[in-house]
């Protein structure tokens, strides 16, 4: 299709704001912007409506600015009072929103603009004018999406105006699924699925739904995919997340869009497992690398791929192939310890594990050292074995460190957190809580990771929860059995993250980042 000029554009839009956008911007948009104008003359009050613009005498004072609103008799508005007299100079009411009609050029197009909306009471409130004024041009045809802004330039994609430009409380947002519904009647858009689409996670945020219809116009896909039960896909691009190469948008057949054979296809939807763009391309992957994988195993190993998972499954990759890194992962997930929980545990014990092993000096080489067939159980096991090795020198290192790590000591909302001050508190912690921190004892003594303990500050001496922090990150925090953070505990890391790690040079830090599935 030819790139479509502002002149061709531009035709496609009415050239008179209609009744049905007044009447919404009177009766929703512009709601709140009726106000009863008062006056006294002669110790006898009236009250001009502005909405019906009929005046009346009320029978109970009014007063300016009163926190109730007062209802007009005539027209039956609830309205903000405001006296006639006082000065006006910086009265106004704005808002935008995004209007969807019919292109007038082509039927089976639909048009939206976004549209500024603001009533100015600074001179005479009788004569009030709505104004209106049209920004940002969408143009939605089937196979295309045509954007332009109010300089008259197209960008070379489509996207929100309510995001780029109207983000701040001073811009009500609003978007009628009412209006949407009639613009799309009779045209392909009709069955494009947009009703799913209009509750992002956020509740206060309104969309206007353009990103969607240019998604939809570009590619067909997006109502069939939808109506199979896989909206996780659409949501990622309408959240701007990787969909890493997963989905074949342009394909004409589900199977083709999802690169899956009907079996494969038929699978993935008797799994009842809700995929994400990650997880079926980790299977493509393993596909094309010939490993056997099913679709609910894919499900759970598509972890492996970003953040601390990845790394530590390269280095396991170092150690046997990853056919047989797989089996054995997956043996170690149907194990009830490791059962709910993410691979980034089941990895991360097995790292430390095999770090325990050449401590030790168990040769890795053997099988029965590398894949122990309960890997918590002899990661545990381990751990004793290392305590009863007890080094004074590893004591003396952490020590001397504790003067510098007094800095993270923090206290708030009944908790608290300090450093960890000697092996043997490792050990202890470790044991308390049914973790493994207990083998961090070498590592945090040379300094390559600091560990503390979170306290209930009336319990200082019961072990509650243990945190890692790495080059100023907090890399895991963790509790009993592994457990992850409750809101209370998550409320105090995310505190002290801000008061004791955030720097000048570091004003802002994912939070979110922590690896809630982390096993120290």
């Amino acid at each position: 299709m030819t790139t479509l000029t502002y002149d061709e554009f531009i035709t496609h839009f009415p050239t008179k704001i209609s009744k049905s956008l007044v009447k919404y911007v009177t009766d929703t948009v512009l709601k709140t912007s009726r106000y009863l104008f008062i006056k006294t003359v002669k110790g006898i009050q009236s009250a001009y409506c502005t909405h019906c613009n009929n005046q009346h005498y009320p029978e109970t004072k009014l007063k300016h600015k009163q926190r109730e609103q007062a209802v007009c008799p005539h027209c039956k508005s609830q309205c903000r009072v405001r006296a006639a007299g006082i000065s006006r100079k910086y009265m106004s009411d704005q808002a935008v929103l995004v209007w969807y009609e019919k292109s007038v050029r082509d039927r089976q197009a639909i048009t939206a603009r976004i549209i500024e909306v603001r009533r100015n009471y600074c001179g005479d409130y009788k004569n009030v004018e709505t104004v209106y004024h049209v920004g940002h041009m969408y143009l939605f045809e089937p196979g295309r999406g045509t954007f332009y802004t109010y300089h008259r330039e197209r960008p070379k994609t489509v996207y929100s105006a309510f995001d780029r430009y109207f983000s701040g409380s001073i811009w009500p947002k609003f978007m009628s699924q009412k209006n949407i519904k009639h613009a799309v009647k009779g045209t392909p858009f009709q069955y494009s699925t947009w009703e799913h689409y209009t509750r992002f996670k956020n509740q206060r945020y309104v969309s206007d739904m353009v990103e969607f219809f240019d998604l939809a116009a570009r590619y067909p896909c997006v109502e069939y995919l939808t109506k199979a039960g896989f909206e996780n896909f659409i949501w990622a691009k309408l959240y701007k997340y990787k969909t890493y190469g997963a989905i074949n948008w342009r394909g004409k057949t589900l199977q083709k869009v999802l690169r899956l054979s009907k079996t494969e296809l038929k699978e993935l939807k008797s799994s009842g497992l809700k995929f994400k763009a990650g997880h079926l391309r980790y299977y493509q992957i393993a596909r094309s690398k010939g490993l056997s994988v099913s679709l609910p195993e894919a499900y759970v190993l598509a972890d492996v791929h970003g953040g601390m998972s990845e790394t530590y499954y390269k280095v396991a990759l170092t150690f046997a192939p990853e056919a047989v890194v797989i089996k054995y992962l997956l043996k170690q997930l149907r194990n009830k310890h490791y059962a709910n929980r993410k691979i980034y545990d089941v990895l991360s014990d097995w790292r430390d594990y095999r770090g325990q092993c050449e401590q030790l000096r168990m040769s890795l080489k053997e099988e029965r050292y590398l894949f122990p067939n309960d890997l918590h159980d002899a990661h545990l096991k381990l751990i004793k074995r290392i305590k009863l090795k007890e080094d004074k020198k590893v004591n003396q290192m952490i020590e001397s460190r504790l003067p510098k790590l007094q800095k993270f000591c923090f206290e708030w909302k009944g908790l608290l957190i300090r450093p960890a001050t000697s092996s043997i508190e490792l050990f202890e912690e470790g044991k308390a809580l049914m973790h493994c921190v207990g083998g961090y004892a070498d590592r945090y003594g040379k300094g390559e990771t600091d560990i503390l303990f979170i306290r209930k500050i009336d319990q200082p001496d019961k072990p509650f929860y243990t945190m890692e922090i790495q080059k100023g990150r907090v890399v895991q925090c963790r509790g009993w059995d592994n457990g992850d953070m409750t809101p209370e505990v998550r409320a105090f890391v995310d505190r002290f993250i801000s008061k004791k790690l955030l720097t000048k040079k570091r004003k802002r830090i994912d939070i979110t980042g922590i690896e809630q599935g982390a096993a120290v």
